[in-house]
């Protein structure tokens, strides 16, 4: 099922760029190298600075820094052209990052060239209504580890490619919640700034050989709002498939990986460490872009580029669809802090669910295509979950959740003053943590039981109200037992003791007024 493509820039040399003012001569390294190599990253910073330099739709800036100090540069192209997020006015914002596992080398030259095709275009139809940022490189640190020896059952480019983890030794798609990466914190930084209608995270698989030159996947986790949820699993993705194989010839499907004989087809967990079901707890279309390692080089970038380009077109199409969708989310999540009903619960816990009917899904036996009817886990069900509360509480000495609250955009307040409050503490019954090291710490499992009492609140101490666009991940990163929240990644190590408190106290209901 390998398909071929003219690869019209190919072989144009990375010197012509000294001479060519023309944008659509500024090529790639993949294009310059006839899809030999892949960019190094002082070679993204020259394209990108290079293309600003040649239109003015382009503006790039940078917006973190990796641990070995590298830049992190955007590419923001507009027109009119923008500089700073007032400027966009009634556009939808459209955003993808490429290069988080920087082995996986398609999404890069791909954002690159869908930036230089906008750029150049003198109206281009995504242009018309969106304003779309670009992270091409996002693994700087692990990109420049460049060895043939790294990702070796990938398909290409022959010359090497860059390291999963970064300088660090972490996987950054397991780093959305506790946000202990620069890179990481670079991407939620873009969220909070330029609030996306969408955000795509490209990759390439690691997984089973299949019939499709990209899967894909959509926000799945119960906690995320289940009309984003839809409209991104059930309207864009299957609309997008069908463009993509009628314009360009590429097949498509959802993400996952044969089992049990091909007789499943099973996709990673729905946990907000990645970046897909992160984004989707902040009212977003969230799509993982996952192009098939076992395609051609060519295939692979091209693929994706058409991928992203027909995702972003469809939300331009149905821009008021998808402006209506996402604020109503916001609002809902907003309005569920106020509105504190016995069923306005927050899914902490979670577990896969195999769909009931099979699905057709093309592999190959005997080196032949052939479509096997699989059952897919699609679905992923809340197994623990809590009531909403107005507010948390956080004693000021936890400085490193409180920074990671900000890193979220999560809002806070200080409390000015010793109050007492009718407060619910969480009592510790059982703590138990992994005995192996995962991404730096040791995941940490609690159980509690709960309680109502008066409590004076000291000065300093940190509110967070869930009545806010964000209340939802708030509640998810502060509940003792959420799955990926702050306790689970250590950051309430220090009084986490059975038998007493967790420091974080809940505020049920909002104070009588005096």
């Amino acid at each position: 099922m390998r398909i071929t493509i003219p690869i019209c820039c190919a072989g144009i040399l990375i010197g012509g760029l000294l001479h060519a003012q023309r944008i659509s001569d500024l090529p790639t390294v993949a294009e310059a190298s006839n899809w030999e190599a892949t960019s190094h990253h002082k070679d993204v910073v020259a394209f990108c600075q290079e293309l600003a330099a040649r239109s003015p739709l382009v503006h790039t800036e940078v917006v973190g820094h990796t641990s070995e100090k590298r830049s992190l540069p955007i590419l923001v192209i507009a027109d009119p052209p923008v500089s700073k997020p007032e400027e966009v006015g009634d556009r939808l914002v459209a955003f993808a990052w490429a290069g988080i596992h920087s082995g996986e080398v398609c999404g890069k030259p791909a954002t690159l060239m869908l930036a230089r095709e906008m750029a150049g275009a003198s109206a281009h139809p995504l242009l018309e209504h969106l304003v779309v940022v670009l992270l091409p490189l996002l693994n700087a640190d692990g990109n420049d580890r460049m060895d043939k020896k790294n990702r070796r059952r990938q398909v290409g480019p022959v010359q090497g490619m860059g390291t999963r983890a970064n300088a660090q030794g972490l996987n950054i798609n397991r780093d959305w919640t506790k946000l202990d990466t620069t890179e990481a914190r670079a991407v939620v930084s873009v969220l909070n700034r330029w609030d996306p209608a969408i955000a795509m995270d490209l990759h390439t698989t690691n997984g089973s050989r299949h019939g499709y030159v990209l899967t894909y996947d959509g926000q799945r986790h119960p906690a995320c709002d289940d009309a984003v949820r839809k409209l991104t699993r059930y309207e864009l993705l299957p609309d997008v498939t069908n463009s993509l194989e009628k314009y360009s010839g590429y097949k498509t499907y959802f993400y996952g990986n044969f089992r049990k004989r091909n007789t499943e087809w099973i996709i990673d967990p729905a946990l907000p460490r990645y970046s897909t079901h992160y984004v989707g707890l902040r009212h977003k279309i969230s799509i993982l872009s996952e192009a098939y390692s076992y395609a051609s080089y060519p295939d692979r970038v091209m693929g994706t580029l058409a991928f992203v380009r027909h995702s972003f077109q469809w939300v331009a199409d149905h821009r008021a669809a998808v402006r209506s969708t996402i604020l109503s989310a916001k609002k809902r999540d907003t309005e569920r802090g106020r509105q504190l009903a016995a069923g306005n619960l927050v899914p902490l816990r979670r577990e896969s669910e195999l769909l009931k009917q099979t699905v057709g899904v093309w592999g190959f036996e005997g080196g032949k295509p052939k479509e096997f009817q699989v059952f897919y886990n699609d679905k992923s069900r809340a197994t623990v979950s809590v009531r909403r509360p107005h507010a948390y509480l956080v004693p000021s000495k936890f400085t490193k959740a409180l920074d990671n609250l900000q890193a979220h955009g999560v809002r806070t307040e200080k409390i000015q003053s010793p109050t007492n409050l009718d407060v619910e503490v969480y009592r510790i019954t059982a703590a138990s943590k992994a005995r192996f090291d995962y991404e730096g710490h040791r995941l940490v499992r609690v159980q509690v039981e709960r309680r109502q009492e008066k409590r004076e609140i000291p000065t300093g101490t940190v509110l967070v109200r869930t009545a806010q666009s964000l209340g939802t991940l708030a509640a998810y990163l502060l509940e003792p037992q959420s799955e990926d929240g702050l306790c689970a990644w250590n950051f309430f190590d220090s009084d986490l003791r059975t038998g007493e408190d967790f420091p974080v106290l809940r505020v049920p209901s909002a104070p009588e007024s005096k």
